[in-house]
């Protein structure tokens, strides 16, 4: 990823220098291509879509319990609501730093670099926009790992959810748990604050799932239940 990087950093240079003009457009490209590339490798790696595929499993089968009104309970949770505060505003300053960023390069690249490179020809320029573009490459890397790294969401609580024969899944269909990953998951109830947390071991999520019910006994029931129908499925498959 590093060499590729550097790569595009450095054919950007050489087409900026011949076409000092398209700066812009030819940023924006390459921001565009850093990201995109950047996202498809994390998409490749998130466990949540090599999942996906089990979507249909756990719509269709038997709805074991339901719960509408989660969402009340998270309101009552001034601990989650807090997490989910810091998350919020943590992403709120990464685009902040993102609109500044783009106004500060565009002001040194006309006011400073044009004048700069204006006086230079051929290896001298392609050398300069080199050095101007591996700084700003440095800089984000600094002040990406150090000053606005975005947070990320350590437990998940759906508004609402189902919980079936085959999983877990939220009325929006953005969590859900295959009965699969039920079997060694470790399950924990909090009854002052009305939430089951389940984090799984074999499916490594970046997240815990949060699952609000003023039912809290009959969820646990209800989740003990498509453990032992998840075992005894695979028993059966496997005799």
């Amino acid at each position: 990823m590093i060499l590729a990087t550097q790569a595009g950093l450095i054919l950007m240079s050489y087409v900026i220098s011949l076409y000092p003009q398209y700066f812009w457009p030819i940023y924006i490209l390459y921001i565009i291509i850093f990201f995109g590339i950047t996202s498809a490798i994390s998409l490749r790696s998130n466990p949540i879509l090599s999942e996906r595929k089990y979507l249909p499993e756990i719509l269709n089968s038997r709805i074991l319990f339901e719960e509408k009104r989660a969402g009340d309970l998270i309101q009552k949770d001034q601990e989650y609501l807090s997490k989910l505060q810091e998350f919020v505003s943590s992403t709120f300053k990464f685009f902040i730093y993102m609109i500044l960023y783009l106004i500060i390069i565009s002001i040194l690249y006309y006011e400073i670099l044009m004048r700069i490179v204006s006086h230079e020809m051929g290896y001298e320029r392609l050398l300069t926009y080199i050095v101007y573009f591996e700084a700003l490459f440095l800089f984000n890397m600094f002040a990406y790992g150090r000053i606005i790294k975005p947070r990320t969401l350590e437990v998940v609580a759906p508004q609402s959810y189902r919980v079936t024969e085959k999983g877990i899944i939220s009325t929006d269909r953005s969590v859900y748990l295959h009965s699969r990953h039920l079997i060694n998951a470790e399950i924990i109830d909090n009854r002052e604050k009305k939430y089951v947390e389940i984090r799984s071991n074999t499916l490594k999520l970046p997240y815990r799932i949060r699952l609000y019910t003023t039912e809290i006994d009959r969820l646990l029931e209800v989740l003990e239940r498509v453990k032992k129908l998840e075992i005894k499925r695979q028993q059966s498959s496997s005799t």
